[in-house]
């Protein structure tokens, strides 16, 4: 679930680039990169936060005004710098570009092009792309935007998987998206140019009009005139990631028409109509921030019950989700909330959050709320329970990790030691959402064909990557 963003303009772009990314540093903390081009490429990218890589003397390294940028959240690939993007070659002429999303069949392409000769830098899957894409220009001749449409489309034919990519060469920007259009990609425009975004949040900040989200399958190219073309390569229907509105697509971003806040409004109202049935009584409702606030107050206003801030989140504190280990998780998770004492002591609580992955993060937010004083803490998620992994772009690869894939819900209660614990139905999710979904992560059923040898292959580098101590590097 990385974040990447794309311009083309008459103007340098290095500096929107970087606002565009920090408006996207939700989607990855790991890593950043920008590569822009005037007379040739020029590129920084480092790990960290865009803000700790990109100071004024850095972006005045990045002229042209035309560039493409990436924030990196490691699902295949460490969090090294080798795998920070964009990437870049030269051959057959100058190409670069950065991915949101996570090839499956990554490893059956990795050996065939070492097989090629071909030299790899990095363990990520969006420099096999690259490669890939590179090989197949070589045999149109040409860079045009036909040649890009022709050459795409054949390896996308060879992948298998969500990717969203933003590229460029030396001569225009271009992007394209997976058939079934599992990871999100929005064009913008403004009177001097075009933008390609993960969300619609970055075009608003840099003040483009949204055009539309690229189709499943499509593709445009944006050459240097500012000259649009764009075609449906190859297309298998709708499939986008319901974890998007969940949790990871920033509140005022709107992906595929559907808007973000709007979606997590009705999903909690969903969540009061389920709670309704229980009879259960509760005095407050409090949201674990900052997901969760659109549903929290959603519930509240259903039921007419006051809605409060139970903790004070510390604002330095990044996403615990997203950071590559438990490790990391744990001490983040331990500076980051703080509960408001007068506002919890002795109530009967409904704390709204938007999932449960592993409970580990769970269990410490009631133990917080509890040791606080509160009486009782009923525990509500607006998302269903998380079952099987994800090999799409979001870090759930293995099932060993998922609490609901093992337990029961009352043994999950019990674990995370919440009075209640209650779930978003599979059809208030797709009600609240109304957008075609892919739910893989909680019926198993992927919109690709994905072997066992695969999975077992994906838990497998999981679980030895999360065990290297990366920090001592």
């Amino acid at each position: 679930m990385c974040g990447i963003i794309g311009l083309i303009g008459r103007n340098g772009v290095a500096r929107d680039l970087s606002d565009g990314l920090l408006s996207l540093q939700h989607r990855g903390q790991d890593a950043a990169g920008i590569t822009t081009f005037d007379d040739s490429f020029h590129v920084i990218k480092e790990s960290g936060l865009v803000s700790e890589i990109f100071s004024k003397e850095d972006l005045k390294k990045l002229p042209g005004n035309l560039g493409i940028g990436h924030v990196r959240y490691p699902t295949v690939g460490s969090i090294l710098k080798e795998d920070a993007q964009p990437f870049y070659t030269d051959r057959p002429t100058l190409i670069s570009i950065a991915q949101n999303g996570n090839i499956v069949n990554c490893k059956e392409i990795r050996e065939e092009l070492l097989k090629d000769k071909e030299q790899l830098s990095s363990n990520c899957d969006a420099e096999l792309i690259l490669r890939l894409l590179s090989r197949e220009l070589s045999k149109e001749g040409s860079y045009d935007a036909d040649s890009f449409f022709n050459a795409t489309r054949r390896v996308m034919d060879g992948l298998n998987g969500s990717y969203s990519i933003i590229g460029m060469t030396n001569r225009a920007l271009f992007a394209f998206r997976d058939p079934l259009g599992i990871r999100p990609l929005v064009l913008g425009k403004k009177e001097d140019g075009y933008a390609v975004s993960s969300e619609t949040v970055a075009l608003d900040i840099l003040g483009f009009e949204v055009v539309k989200d690229l189709e499943p399958g499509e593709m445009v190219f944006i050459s240097k005139n500012l000259e649009v073309n764009s075609k449906i390569l190859k297309q298998a229907g709708r499939a986008h990631c319901m974890f998007e509105w969940v949790y990871i697509a920033r509140t005022d971003s709107v992906l595929e028409r559907v808007g973000v806040y709007e979606a997590r409004l009705n999903l909690g109202r969903k969540l009061a109509q389920i709670w309704k049935k229980t009879g259960r009584q509760v005095d407050i409702v409090i949201p674990v921030p900052d997901t969760a606030r659109p549903a929290a107050l959603a519930f509240a206003e259903e039921l007419g019950l006051r809605y409060t801030e139970g903790f004070i989140k510390n604002r330095y504190i990044q996403r615990t989700f997203i950071m590559a280990n438990q490790e990391r998780r744990e001490i983040a998770m331990k500076l980051k909330l703080n509960p408001i004492i007068k506002e919890v002591k002795g109530q009967r609580i409904a704390l709204i959050d938007d999932s449960l992955v592993r409970g580990t993060t769970s269990k410490k937010i009631i133990k917080l709320l509890k040791d606080a004083g509160a009486k009782e803490v009923h525990f509500l998620l607006t998302c269903p329970p998380l079952k099987s992994p994800c090999f799409y772009g979001i870090d759930m690869s293995t099932k060993k990790e998922l609490a609901a894939a093992n337990k029961s819900t009352e043994e999950i209660r019990k674990a995370i030691g919440a009075d209640s614990l209650t779930y978003q139905t599979m059809e208030g999710l797709k009600k609240a959402i109304g957008a075609p979904l892919c739910t893989a992560c909680l019926d198993g059923n992927y919109p690709t064909s994905i072997s066992q040898q695969v999975m077992e292959s994906f838990e497998t580098l999981r679980e030895r990557e999360r065990a290297f101590n990366w920090s001592a590097l």
